[in-house]
């Protein structure tokens, strides 16, 4: 199974006690699978479609327990569904209008007599924006395995309905983005903080505690690399930095002679020439007396100064080379 087939099997097992978050996820999924069919003269069609048969057992219960309708489940597939098998569950037409009055989701003047978006008293308490906004991820949602990208996303099928999802995610305070792919709205988060709350938020713990172990796992991995990184980075630097001083000194040996060099200069040579792999500081402890990582470099960079001016054949000589 996917890591979102993981989640949404999850959060079907989410109980709930309460008639008004049944009535919000009932209402999410009718709207967002869109389930509602309108048949002419207060006639309506009403059917959960659903990729996993979990989801849609789920709301087969909520409406047995919570309105005492027995729906119908039955399977589809074929060519139009690209051979896929889908859940749907569907509501006796008798029961339909009913049901919708009870969801208050009937709006005299409306398009069809059906409102777009829920009405408020709909998602009036917070466990009811969450039901809503969990039924949304059942119906339409999708979300990435970590180890392959952040991402969540819910595929709507109108803005009036991606905007009334995404009021009721602000209201948690996860903002969720919205862009358009083809004729369809979509909500998305790419954060991975934003999408552990929202898996925590909606119910699916176990698919969050799934999801950070994997996260934390990708970072510890990131950071490793990259002081693997920063560190290969810095002895390459270093090495190369050494072989071109050491490439100085011999040099200035043999077009000057390392004996004609100021003491400092000609024991700060020999040390480096003798040590060739030695980092700075180290180097420092060996000089007469001691110096820090700053003096060592001081002294190197002098060494380098005559060696350049030497190779140019400085036109006052040795002294011209020799003067700092």
């Amino acid at each position: 199974m996917s890591f979102a087939s993981d989640v949404r099997g999850e959060l079907g097992r989410v109980p709930v006690t309460d008639g008004c978050c049944a009535r919000s996820e009932l209402t999410a999924a009718l709207l967002c699978c869109g389930g509602i069919a309108w048949r002419g003269r207060n006639r309506y069609a009403l059917t959960i479609t659903a990729a996993e048969a979990s989801t849609v057992r789920r709301y087969f219960g909520l409406l047995k327990q919570f309105y005492g309708v027995v729906g119908q489940i039955r399977t589809l597939s074929g060519d139009a569904l690209n051979n896929l098998t889908r859940y749907q569950l569907a509501v006796p037409e008798a029961e339909s209008l009913a049901l919708l009055q009870s969801l208050d989701l009937l709006e005299e003047g409306a398009l069809f007599g059906l409102r777009p978006i829920p009405a408020e008293e709909t998602v009036r308490f917070s466990c009811c924006k969450k039901s809503f906004v969990r039924a949304a991820f059942l119906m339409c949602g999708a979300v990435n395995h970590p180890e392959k990208g952040y991402h969540i996303e819910l595929a709507v099928s109108n803005e009036a309905l991606a905007d009334f999802i995404a009021r009721q995610a602000s209201f948690f305070e996860i903002n969720m983005r919205k862009s358009a792919r083809k004729t369809k709205p979509v909500l998305y988060l790419k954060r991975a903080e934003e999408i552990s709350d929202l898996l925590s938020l909606l119910g699916a713990s176990s698919a969050m505690l799934a999801f950070e172990n994997i996260r934390v796992k990708k970072e510890v991995s990131n950071r490793v690399n990259r002081q693997l990184n920063c560190d290969s980075s810095n002895i390459n630097r270093v090495m190369n930095a050494a072989e071109n001083q050491i490439r100085d000194i011999r040099y200035i040996d043999e077009e000057l002679g390392l004996d004609k060099l100021p003491a400092p200069l000609r024991e700060m040579a020999f040390t480096r020439a003798n040590n060739p792999e030695m980092p700075l500081g180290e180097l420092g402890e060996l000089m007469t007396p001691p110096l820090g990582k700053s003096g060592v470099s001081a002294r190197l960079r002098r060494l380098s100064d005559i060696a350049d001016k030497l190779r140019v054949n400085c036109p006052s000589g040795m002294n011209c080379a020799l003067r700092m």
